[in-house]
């Protein structure tokens, strides 16, 4: 994950948010995540000699999480909190990290390399503002609202966790809140559940699918969620209980989400297809790329929204023509001979090992996916058209039939 700030001295100073990409933080399946200047990792060491301690590593924090970190996010500057780096672990745990005290924890390290490693064991990290354990499955996919107050997590035991990041800073508030251990269905049937008022958070019912991917759509009044069964549900805003509304189709998990405009989402999923899909009316508007049958796990755009990347388990980062998505009225003629003219779905490759190459989406990968996508549940057509019917528009019809030309 790279940083929104542009600061020569100090990544943990807000910025102009629209530049960046100075630092770049990593977590890993040990616990650990760490802050690296971009410049610095990217270049070569041309006289060969080793360090003990990399000179990009800004600073490092080694226990972090007891478990592997699954997913790593940051905060954007309108945050009541600020620009924290987030973290959620395969136990369900989630952190807030203040960059400002791990840059201070990095320089007390080097004036006390002597102090005992067992020194405050049952403490917090140093540079952990807030950890919840309210999940009890590994943390799949984060989102937070436009404002930045709100934080949403997705997790694998089949439950959104909303919370509310104006209680990190309250007066009062513990650090640590760690719920019991218990099935969630048990949790459930309880009658002692946290509320917003008193706790700052509240969960979902259990869903009865691991949920992976999130993210807001319908200017925020509405949030996304792809599960492992291939269902796109849908939260209405502030009635986080249950979903009030699917979109069934995907043949196999949706792991990875991102938005294209209001209505549009892109789509990662186990089969190796990105897909582009419209909500609210539903429908599936086209493939844009594959990965070969492995699965799409990261979908993310590039500065200027005009490239956007996808990684997988093939060891291949893919960067695909996004241009065309975005939306532009006076360029339509301009998308069509795009399209036409450049191949649709075309992308470069770059490789694990740094080798590039040029893929497409072939015509077989698109059959197969228009196939399995017309097997979708039709039990659920009425629920799609009768629930949040007064969510769509002619704006939002039209915007489709420009879609489908695109992807057609």
């Amino acid at each position: 994950h790279t940083n929104n700030s542009k600061n020569d001295k100090d990544p943990s100073k807000e910025s102009n948010p629209q530049t960046g990409g100075e630092y770049l933080f990593t977590a890993c399946n040990g616990g650990s995540i760490r802050c690296l200047d971009s410049k610095l990792a990217c270049s070569i060491d041309a006289s060969g000699e080793e360090h003990e301690v990399h000179p990009s590593i800004l600073w490092s924090v080694e226990n972090a999480h007891s478990v592997g970190i699954n997913k790593l996010f940051q905060l954007p500057h309108s945050s009541p909190c600020g620009p924290l780096l987030v973290t959620g672990d395969d136990a369900g745990t989630i952190r807030l990290w203040d960059a400002k005290l791990l840059c201070e924890e990095q320089d007390q390290k080097q004036s006390r390399s002597g102090s005992n490693p067992f020194d405050n064991l049952m403490k917090l990290p140093r540079g952990c503002v807030m950890s919840w354990k309210v999940n009890h499955d590994y943390i799949t996919d984060f989102e937070v609202s436009n404002d930045g107050k709100i934080l949403f997590a997705t997790s694998a035991d089949g439950t959104l966790s909303v919370f509310d990041l104006k209680f990190v800073n309250k007066k009062g508030t513990t650090r640590s809140v760690v719920l019991p251990d218990v099935n969630p269905q048990q949790q459930q049937q309880s009658n002692k559940k946290p509320t917003w008022e008193t706790h700052g958070y509240t969960k979902s019912d259990n869903q009865e699918d691991e949920l992976l991917s999130v993210v807001l759509i319908k200017n925020s009044q509405k949030l996304l969620v792809g599960s492992h069964q291939g269902i796109l549900s849908i939260f209405s805003y502030n009635l986080w209980g249950d979903i009030t509304d699917r979109f069934p189709g995907h043949p196999q998990s949706i792991d990875a989400l991102l938005k294209i405009d209001e209505d549009t989402v892109l789509t990662g999923s186990s089969d190796g297809l990105v897909r582009a899909v419209q909500l609210m009316p539903n429908n599936f508007l086209g493939v844009l790329g594959a990965h070969d049958g492995f699965p799409v796990e990261g979908l993310a755009w590039s500065s200027g929204r005009k490239m956007l990347g996808s990684v997988s388990h093939d060891e291949y980062i893919r960067l695909w023509d996004g241009s065309f998505l975005n939306d532009d009225d006076d360029d339509d003629e301009d998308i069509g001979k795009s399209c036409e003219t450049d191949g649709k779905g075309m992308s470069l490759e770059i490789t694990s090992t740094g080798k590039q190459g040029v893929g497409v989406a072939t015509e077989a990968d698109r059959k197969n996916s228009d196939d399995e996508w017309e097997d979708m549940d039709e039990g659920d057509e009425d629920m799609d058209d009768d629930i949040d019917s007064d969510d769509s528009d002619d704006g939002a019809g039209n915007k489709s039939k420009k879609r489908e030309k695109i992807f057609k």
